[in-house]
């Protein structure tokens, strides 16, 4: 493969990972999640980047290939490669470490309708979450108003209460702790 074609396919997936970073931000700039299933416009953000950003180590040790020689190839590819190496560990390490598994739970409605979406994260023994008005097949608009728990899901283990209303939903929920704490989600 030549240099030129190389460079070409990276700089393509470059621009094709700069364009959907770019998506998912007005996306969520205007109050709204893309949700597939689980994974959520900031998984898919954090993905890109990730690639976006291998695609540029990849390049650069292309170079290093394609401009040097003997000796001098290696030595540059040990070091390179080392550097990577660590900084790839690093990164997989904190990532998986701080990592809060975002999950999605429906509330059903009166109707049997998807009236409100949770969204639930949690992290050692601390839990919180944002409540989501559904705006389409995959998308959902943010209400503003949160909750949090300690070292329980109320939402995954149904530990709590839904008021339907006309413009607003009360949430009553278990905090883990033995209280119940109530949420007002407006509907507007």
């Amino acid at each position: 493969m030549s240099w030129k074609r190389f460079q070409r396919g990276i700089w393509t997936l470059l621009a094709v990972c700069a364009v959907g970073v770019f998506l998912m931000c007005v996306v969520s700039g205007r109050g709204y999640t893309l949700v597939f299933g689980q994974v959520d416009d900031g998984t898919i953000t954090w993905t890109l980047i990730s690639i976006f950003l291998l695609a540029l180590v990849v390049w650069g040790d292309g170079a290093i290939v394609a401009f040097t020689r003997g000796w001098e190839r290696a030595v540059f590819l040990i070091f390179v490669l080392a550097a990577e190496g660590l900084l790839l560990l690093t990164v997989l390490f904190f990532s998986f470490y701080f990592y809060t598994n975002p999950t999605y739970y429906p509330i059903y409605d009166p109707d049997g309708e998807v009236g409100l979406v949770v969204r639930h994260e949690s992290w050692l023994f601390d839990c919180w979450g944002q409540f989501y008005l559904p705006a389409g097949p995959c998308l959902l608009r943010r209400t503003g108003v949160t909750y949090a728990a300690h070292d329980s899901w109320p939402f995954h283990h149904g530990f709590y209460e839904i008021k339907w209303s006309e413009d607003e939903v009360v949430v009553h929920y278990d905090t883990g702790m033995g209280e119940w704490e109530t949420c007002t989600v407006p509907l507007d």
